[in-house]
């Protein structure tokens, strides 16, 4: 009755994997169906309860970045089952350092009973298998990197070989139904990447062509390709300059097949790194051309206006002032005041409408000195009705105070007095050397020449820096010099583009030119 009433009871999640590797190898042992049967008899010989079954159907153990495994840790932390069962512990995972941390941490941390079948594992009741565990852990791990190698050789293999095994289609081209390896031409996009090449040939910018392409509806190779986006924004079925630019810089389009430019940081990491251009996989003819080469040739030498401008205007505001209502960063545009006049004058204009038009925002913009004038003055308005001229006093006195020059000028006097001293002693020698004999009148007086001019030098130097050094000394305590730098602050005519960064957050710009700036610090309830 006792062992009846304290028996704990389990709950068991049974979590099941097959990966692409184990799917290819056609093992009829581990696949899903058998790894469920086997769990369930396994359960109900041990009267363990199976809570639920998850699944990660064809996904990597070198990871643990699956639906199936988040799942059934969630269920964990939320305390609906304590019990984990797989087949063996490489169903767990094959990466050795994660594997472990789940078997002999997370678990055993949050009293979850882990049962690994077939590798006769169970916490709950320890029979030395355990022992063995660490070492089956670094065999999975070492079966992973291996069939990673090979995975890899066969990859590049086919690389080689002309097949397309990358994972994202370039526009323009789609899978074969045939052959999923093979590229085929996309009869809707094909013509659409022809007609970028045409109209950059003729002149047309990136940004002409972008509009352009939105303009007749045509929807962007990400849109196009129904890809999942992480978030979408009003700009989203809109074609932008860079999408546009590079299109027209991919060698796909006359018919060369480029892979393998990139490959992961390590085994265990999803980053990736691109690869000198040495190692990339280049097949040409591989793949059907959607246009001449010279063409290709003649719009990638040809570089446009814009792509050799040189930014000579660094503008104060310029990254702070953003469009109330699209939220995008407003750019600055030179515009002349009269068609055929040399006045030119900066404005803020709203980049969205500037790149897009079509109706996808409203043309705000300011005037790039008016708006300096606004902010410029309120922060001078906030720096005379909020600085404390005490607090003020008490840090120009610290910074001044640890300046370094006034060390610098000690440092020189030190240098020169002892400089001094060496010339005195020389001097005193060389007496000596002419009453002994050692040099004649004539080279005496030379020497003796040459020395005393050195000797005036470092008198002037000296005079010089006691007078900067009181000077400085003075600063600390001259009342009037510490107020007018005080004023002078207060007051200030000019900024630089750091110190207003300290002050400001960003400044929106209404399209019936409201200006809102939004200061980095709280004043009196405001922003």
């Amino acid at each position: 009755m006792v062992d009846y009433l304290t028996k704990q009871t389990y709950r068991a999640g049974a979590y099941l994997r097959l990966s692409i590797e184990d799917k290819k190898g056609n093992v009829e042992s581990i696949s899903i169906a058998n790894q469920r049967a086997f769990i369930k008899e396994y359960a109900l010989k041990n009267n363990i309860e199976i809570y639920d079954y998850y699944i990660d159907d064809g996904c990597s153990g070198g990871n643990f970045d699956r639906p199936g495994f988040k799942r059934l840790i969630n269920d964990i932390e939320n305390g609906v089952i304590n019990c984990v069962i797989t087949k063996d512990m490489s169903r767990l995972g094959r990466e050795f350092i994660e594997t472990g941390n789940y078997v002999f941490k997370y678990f055993p941390e949050r009293d979850i009973r882990y049962i690994a079948i077939l590798d006769n594992y169970d916490t709950l009741n320890p029979n030395g298998s355990e022992d063995m565990l660490p070492f089956k852990a670094v065999i999975n791990d070492m079966y992973l990197k291996d069939i990673s190698k090979k995975i890899k050789s066969v990859r590049h293999d086919m690389m080689k070989n002309g097949d397309f095994v990358s994972g994202t289609v370039p526009y323009g081209y789609k899978r074969s139904e045939e052959n999923s390896k093979k590229l085929v031409i996309d009869e809707y996009a094909a013509p659409v990447v022809s007609r970028i090449f045409e109209m950059k040939d003729n002149g047309d910018t990136e940004g002409m062509i972008a509009r352009y392409l939105t303009d007749q509806g045509i929807l962007p190779p990400d849109v196009y390709r129904g890809k999942k986006l992480k978030r979408t924004t009003i700009t989203t079925n809109l074609w932008k300059a860079s999408t546009v630019k590079h299109l027209l810089q991919n060698e796909n389009y006359i018919g060369t097949l480029i892979q393998g430019k990139y490959e992961r940081v390590s085994l265990k990491s999803k980053k990736k790194k691109l690869l000198p251009k040495s190692k990339w996989i280049i097949k040409k003819n591989a793949i059907p051309a959607l246009i001449s080469k010279e063409l290709f040739e003649r719009v990638n030498s040809s570089k446009s206006k814009n792509d050799i401008r040189h930014r000579k205007y660094d503008y104060l505001l310029k990254g702070l002032v953003v469009c109330a209502d699209c939220g995008c960063t407003m750019s600055v545009r030179r515009v002349k005041k009269q068609t055929g006049s040399e006045i030119v004058t900066p404005i803020y204009l709203c980049r969205t409408y500037a790149t897009y038009r079509n109706g996808v925002c409203s043309m705000h913009y300011y005037r790039e000195e008016d708006l300096n004038n606004i902010v410029l003055g309120q922060i001078r308005t906030i720096l005379l009705k909020y600085s404390k001229v005490e607090d003020l006093s008490e840090k120009y006195e610290t910074v001044l105070g640890a300046s370094d020059i006034l060390s610098e000028y000690v440092t020189a006097l030190n240098r020169i007095q002892s400089k001094i001293i060496t010339l005195d002693k020389a001097i005193s020698d060389l007496y000596k050397d002419k009453a002994s004999g050692v040099i004649s009148l004539e080279e005496f007086l030379g020497i003796k020449n040459e020395l005393e001019k050195d000797r005036r030098e470092c008198d002037v130097k000296i005079s010089n820096l006691e007078t900067s050094i009181s000077e400085s000394k003075n600063l600390l305590t001259d009342e009037k010099t510490k107020q007018k730098y005080i004023d002078n602050f207060l007051k200030v005519k000019s900024f630089g583009k750091e110190m207003i960064k300290i002050f400001v957050n960003k400044i929106e710009i209404k399209e019936d030119k409201t200006v809102k700036i939004f200061f980095n610090f709280n004043l009196n309830g405001g922003y």
